[in-house]
């Protein structure tokens, strides 16, 4: 049987007390096959890593039944006592990898993402306006980072277009993280990162 699309449960954390500027944290729990259990899953997210209701101000969840302010794709948006902000997020991907579930609909095997995240400093000079999209799923570490080097190029953009545009294939050589592979400017201020993460949990 062929899987189409990927389900993706994406947890973003954002730190607003890091002492340059907001820290942000990307992770990928789950990977499913099927569009309900992934949704289950990102409910159950912030608790499966350890955190009660009691830890958090605000914890909405979208139930799809209410009009929603956090964003298309968001299922919990949660505000911490620490001012800690997190979001559980289900992406859609198209399944070029011909990923095979389990009978609950997971991909219960390592896999590497390439995720793509525009921070808007054009819009808020502390770079705490972001957005990340994940561009695509891998088995392969190889794979995926292959894939991070073509992410913002095609047949109408190049290198040229950007103020700025370096590669680090080198772990050893990258300065905005071990997982960040490539760092855009775009005319205007965009900053553009691409990474690969990991997730190991089977």
């Amino acid at each position: 049987m062929d899987y189409e699309n990927l389900y993706i449960v994406k947890r973003t954390t954002v730190d607003p007390n890091s002492p340059a500027e907001p820290a942000f944290n990307t992770a990928i729990p789950a990977v499913f096959t099927n569009l309900v259990p992934a949704k289950v899953e990102a409910r159950a997210t912030l608790f499966n890593e350890g955190y009660e209701r009691d830890d958090f101000t605000i914890y909405d969840v979208n139930t799809g039944q209410e009009t929603w302010c956090h964003g298309d794709g968001v299922i919990v948006y949660a505000e911490a006592l620490s001012g800690q902000v997190f979001k559980v997020e289900v992406e859609t991907i198209t399944n070029t990898s011909r990923l095979e579930p389990d009978d609950d609909a997971r991909i219960r095997r390592p896999l590497h993402h390439v995720l793509q995240t525009i921070v808007h400093y054009n819009e808020d000079r502390s770079g705490s306006i972001r957005d990340s999209i994940i561009e695509g799923t891998y088995v392969s570490r190889d794979a995926a980072e292959a894939h991070a080097f073509r992410v913002l190029l095609d047949n109408r953009t190049n290198k040229d277009d950007f103020i700025q545009y370096n590669e680090y294939p080198q772990v050893s050589d990258r300065p905005f993280g071990a997982d960040i592979l490539v760092h855009a400017v775009k005319e205007g201020g965009e900053n553009i990162l691409v990474s690969v993460i990991s997730s190991y949990v089977i």
